[in-house]
């Protein structure tokens, strides 16, 4: 067999050429992968000192950021322990609080049911306490290095204005509820037409109130309603208007006339819807069996209702009487007294001598001396002679200076669009 060994050793060169050459190929690629897979280690590792201050930043970010820890005060709370737990203040520094906040408040008496907080810093330092007095005001700590800045502020809500409409089908309360009104701002209605509307006895189905009033929250969160702005009462077909108006820094409700509703008697004690015994000549005494005069109201309500003094006067006894049982008998001005029988209790420091302002809570309804339940007997009298207080028909208050009028009438016009 002939070979042809030229041709053969012709081909061979070509196969190992080829052969290097996809060799080579190899060869490269895996030396750029890994030139490759170097640089991209070596970007990474370039870059990871970033990443790690980004962490690092955002960190610090949030350490920056305020921590707010709140406490509501509780039955049992002593103040210096309170103080103690949630703002970490010694001994020391809590006599130091007490005496830069002697012209501002006194933090030992710290209330039941009031807000606390405790705003710390970098570092969890303390930097502020606000202590929360009620719905509109509070008191606001700062520390000042080894001392601390007290001061009483407003608190600064976010308000818009609403409106509502409530008509009556059981009672006013629960009606105004049901339509989204809160407690304190239906117990406000409630005051503004008091001089002109017994909510016990006077309230129909089928009156109706519209309201205007401030809807406020605080850092995004619903809070208390503000001021009744503008409101319209139809009871039996009778029309009362009201404008909340501020004067010389003091706002007040005025009728469409510019007159203040505030007068000098309430026409109710007591919010409560019933009235048990209504005046008369001739009543059956319900111990006595005798039919005797009976020139007050009873009042129906469970033991233990706030009794408040219908206008401001004077203590003149404050104690048990008999069949009355405890009692608190009011002198007011212009020839007025008034008396407030069948207590449980009296209210707050109510003693002979004392001056009361209107709408102050004086006792408690309960069933003291000669009675067959829980009550208010109610009455008063001018200049010695029984007055029925359902028929009292006193003046309206001041009316808003001239200069004022066209603010107000501005303002009125403003708001009637919404109540009428």
């Amino acid at each position: 067999m002939y070979i042809d060994n030229q041709k053969y050793l012709d081909k061979k060169p070509k196969e190992k050429s080829w052969k290097k050459k996809f060799l080579g190929l190899i060869i490269l690629a895996i030396f750029i992968y890994g030139l490759f897979s170097i640089f991209s280690k070596d970007e990474a590792e370039s870059k990871q000192p970033e990443d790690e201050n980004k962490e690092i930043q955002i960190e610090e970010v949030v350490k920056e950021k305020e921590k707010i820890v709140s406490h509501i005060v509780a039955e049992g709370d002593i103040p210096a322990e309170v103080f103690a737990k949630y703002a970490g203040l010694g001994a020391n520094e809590m006599h130091t609080l007490l005496m830069c906040s002697e012209d501002v408040y006194d933090f030992t008496n710290i209330k039941i049911g009031q807000k606390m907080e405790f705003i710390f810093g970098e570092n969890d330092e303390l930097e502020t306490i606000n202590y929360y007095l009620g719905t509109e005001n509070m008191v606001v700590v700062k520390k000042d290095g080894g001392a601390f800045i007290v001061e009483k502020e407003d608190i600064q809500y976010d308000v818009r204005e609403e409106t509502i409409h409530i008509e009556i089908d059981e009672f006013l309360y629960k009606d105004a509820l049901d339509a989204g009104l809160s407690e304190a701002s239906v117990l406000e209605v409630a005051d503004i037409f008091s001089f002109d509307i017994d909510f016990m006895t006077d309230i129909r189905v089928g009156d109706e109130v519209k309201i205007v009033y401030e809807k406020r929250t605080f850092c995004g969160e619903e809070a208390s309603d503000g001021n009744i702005l503008a409101a319209k009462f139809v009871n039996d077909g009778n029309e009362y208007f009201a404008y909340y108006f501020e004067s010389d820094g003091e706002g007040s409700h005025y009728d469409p006339d510019g007159k203040e509703l505030l007068r000098q008697f309430l026409k109710a004690p007591l919010s409560y819807r019933r009235i048990s015994s209504g005046y008369t000549g001739a009543r059956l005494h319900p111990i006595t069996k005798k039919v005797t005069a009976h020139y007050q109201i009873d009042y129906a309500a469970p033991t233990g209702t706030p009794v408040v003094a219908t206008a401001r006067g004077t203590v003149t006894s404050a104690g048990w009487a008999g069949g009355w049982g405890n009692i608190v008998r009011l002198r007011h001005d212009n020839g007025y007294t008034t008396h407030y029988g069948h207590l449980s209790a009296y209210g707050k420091g109510v003693r002979n001598g004392i001056s009361v302002s209107q709408g102050q809570v004086i006792g408690y309804v309960g069933s003291t001396g000669w009675s067959t339940g829980p009550h208010l007997d109610y009455g008063m009298k001018l200049n010695g002679s029984p007055v029925n207080p359902l028929k009292l028909n006193l003046p309206k208050g001041e009316k808003i200076s001239e200069e004022k009028m066209p603010k107000f009438e501005e303002l009125k016009n403003s708001r009637a669009s919404f109540i009428e």
